[in-house]
């Protein structure tokens, strides 16, 4: 048995400014580690923080020194806890149940009332203790609502935020009051690094109170239900949180995050590193930091064996825990107040039956051609549920309004919200689901030709004919005057600063492209990247089925294609009108693809780069009639100026000598002039059209060759 004295003499080498000295290059980045070090250490950059570090390590010694051997804090100090599930609607919404059985894991571990506690080596058990602390799920929020201690968001922040404190500011109750745990699906321990992770913590005694807490992948939590299922890390048992917690607390690594540190406790064998898997006793005897012939306490809750050889924190950890939730400067200690247990609903462990809070499936837009019939299901949690009623515009069902999952057949195509509320005796809550419902015609809109051209002019065609689908209720696909590469607008995201991954649509109206081969789609792009770090992601998609399946075309990231421009800039950046950093690029429409409805899809998904910009999409391809192409280079027909007011010029270059002629046409299709140009040339040619008896407004020009249409154009008239 290794003897205290020794250990104590041992890790009494390393002072308490060392604390502020370590580097702890192990930094969390083996697959299963947690990355409370590394934050950790980040946050030691801040002197105000090393400051309270210093007066919390000082407040430590004190009152351990003043316990004088006593097993534990007399007071029963209650944590009330909220779990903040951040999901996507599939298994990462994970089930109350779970959540209760991770409760019931932390208290059994921390009071050392769990069932495994004979596996402890017997060399170990003296050390072992437990700390008088119970966590409790809140049953009042913090603006007074009865709640079960959990919160349910949508957000494609749960997989991989590419700065993991984003996740945080989605939803957050008061750090004072309530432990924080954020859910999520996969997790990134820093900006740019890799989505690894498992959770990590924020230690007490300073850091910003509105990221205090810990963050965790959703199947590491409790032994159940997606937990049970994670055979990429093994069942923790729950025992992840436990260790996360335990850094809440101020626990360090038992190997103190360098080769033989320093984890501030006397009574855990010195360790040059982690450990993991499940290790038999003895585990390393005598190793060349000082352990003993009992070796390396592999079971301790803080290094990062498995869950299943996980059972034990020492008196000195519970010490060293106690003194954390008795500190000023921790900022733990009111959460145990019985004033604020009172306030939190935490002075029971009745779990209340609260008015539940309307939650419906599916959680995020659904797209469908129309006719198309569409299932609703009813996924409201909070508390029980004995009346329900749905509202729905635009759709039409022969179930009742009260049922749990409805079934609505669309008819009409359009943008629709759904409705829910749901109530019982304590009450009833109403929620509007807006643009839950997208309904697509499976037929071409009769205002685009082929061959197509877009740039963006006229904004309300971008707002009336393409569909826009912001999934995160963030910055979106909108036109702008800022920049373009021809003309005045195009259209962006505004993601400068934007957390990640946010995704956003831009969908188009349907074309029918069954007059051309060889169709390719062409565009103007402008992307700057913030850091090398960065992973924005465009892709480009076709549908031939009203946007329910999409077939992937054209995939560029930040810094594998996606940037049109070397430099990085940490300002938020609009490149010139015209500028050599917008680049055309490409992709084709091939195969069952070649439709009398087919659409186009831009989706953005943020990642911590600049804005990105859409100029000059066009869709053009080799006609079927046997004409190879008539137009030379890639630039689309021009006419300028637009908006014009008595003449307006097309300009276009021809590779062979065709009849041109050119057609105005009202909104509804109505052909109101007819000009020919006879048989023109091999070259490029300005064709000036007379508009001034028209009447200020929008309308189509059309340059054709025989029944060919070569061009497509809004045409804006300002007399």
């Amino acid at each position: 048995m290794f003897e205290v004295n020794f250990l104590t003499m041992i890790k009494r080498l390393f002072t308490l400014s060392a604390l502020f000295l370590l580097n702890f290059t192990f930094a969390q980045q083996q697959e299963h580690g947690c990355g409370s070090a590394e934050m950790f250490e980040q946050a030691m950059k801040n002197p105000e923080y090393a400051k309270n570090q210093a007066q919390l390590e000082k407040e430590t010694e004190t009152f351990i020194a003043n316990k004088k051997g006593q097993k534990a804090s007399a007071v029963n100090m209650i944590i009330p806890v909220v779990f903040h599930i951040i999901h996507t609607g599939t298994t990462d919404n994970i089930s109350f149940a779970q959540i209760q059985d991770q409760v019931a894991t932390l208290n059994s571990d921390f009071q050392r009332m769990m069932a495994d506690t004979a596996l402890t080596p017997a060399a170990f058990k003296p050390f072992a203790a437990g700390i008088n602390v119970e966590f409790r799920l809140a049953t009042i929020d913090p603006n007074g609502n009865c709640t079960q201690g959990v919160t349910r968001t949508y957000s494609n922040l749960t997989n991989c935020a590419y700065d993991p404190q984003n996740v945080k500011s989605i939803v957050y109750w008061p750090s004072n009051k309530y432990f924080n745990v954020w859910v999520v699906s996969i997790l990134r321990y820093s900006t740019g690094g890799s989505c690894n992770g498992g959770g990590y913590a924020q230690f007490p005694g300073g850091g910003s109170a509105f990221t205090d807490g810990v963050i965790i992948r959703g199947d590491l939590i409790g032994s159940i239900g997606t937990s049970a299922t994670n055979t990429g890390w093994g069942n923790f048992m729950g025992r992840y949180l436990i260790h996360e917690t335990g850094h809440w607390m101020n626990l360090r690594h038992i190997w103190g995050d360098a080769v033989c540190g320093n984890d501030f406790v006397s009574d855990t064998p010195p360790a040059p590193a982690s450990n993991s898997g499940c290790s038999t006793f003895p585990h390393n005897p005598n190793n060349t930091c000082g352990a003993g012939p009992d070796g390396e306490m592999y079971d301790d809750y803080m290094d990062y064996s498995q869950g299943a050889c996980l059972n034990i924190f020492t008196q000195g950890q519970v010490n060293r825990m106690d003194a954390a939730m008795n500190s000023g400067v921790g900022g733990r200690s009111n959460l145990w107040n019985p004033a604020n247990n009172t306030a939190t609903g935490t002075t029971t462990t009745v779990t209340p039956d609260c008015a539940p809070i309307p939650t419906m499936m599916p959680y995020q837009p659904v797209t469908v051609c129309a006719g198309t019939t569409v299932k609703f299901t009813d996924v409201s949690y909070g508390g029980s549920i004995s009346s329900r009623l749905w509202t729905y515009t635009g759709g039409t069902t022969t179930d009742l309004p009260t049922d749990s999952i409805i079934n609505v057949t669309y008819a009409t195509p359009g943008i629709y919200n759904v409705g829910l509320a749901v109530g019982n005796i304590n009450g009833t809550n109403v929620d509007t689901f807006n643009q839950r419902v997208i309904v697509y015609a499976n037929a071409p809109n009769t205002n685009y030709l082929m061959p197509y051209s877009e740039g963006f002019e006229f904004p309300q065609y971008f707002t009336n004919d393409w569909t826009v689908v912001n999934y995160d209720n963030d910055s979106t696909w909108r036109v702008t005057g800022a920049t373009a590469y021809s003309g005045v607008n195009s259209i962006m995201v505004g993601n400068f600063g934007s957390p990640a991954p946010l995704k956003d649509d831009a969908v188009s109206p349907a074309f029918d492209v069954t007059g051309i081969t060889g169709i390719k789609v062409k565009f103007r792009v402008h992307f700057s990247a913030t850091d090398a770090t960065n992973n924005d992601q465009l892709i480009g998609c076709i549908s031939k089925d009203c946007g329910q399946n999409w077939n992937l075309r054209y995939n560029r990231m930040a810094n594998s294609g996606l940037k049109t421009t070397p430099n990085n800039y940490s300002f938020e950046y609009y490149p010139a009108i015209g500028s050599t950093e917008w680049r055309l690029d490409s992709f084709t429409i091939t195969g069952t693809y070649i439709t009398t409805a087919t659409r186009l899809l831009f989706r953005f998904t943020s990642g911590g780069g600049n804005n990105i910009f859409i100029d000059d999409i066009n869709i053009d391809g080799n006609p079927v009639n046997g004409i190879t192409s008539i137009l030379r280079g890639d630039e689309p027909i021009k006419l300028y100026p637009n908006p014009a007011n008595s003449e307006v010029t097309v300009g276009l270059a021809l590779k062979q000598s065709v009849p041109v002629k050119v057609i105005i046409q009202d909104v509804c299709g109505k052909e109101l002039s007819n000009k020919h140009f006879g048989l023109l040339p091999p070259g490029e040619h300005q064709l000036p059209i007379d508009i001034s008896n028209l009447p200020q407004g929008v309308y189509f020009l059309q340059v054709r060759s025989g029944d060919l249409t070569l061009s497509s154009n809004k045409l804006m008239v300002q007399h």
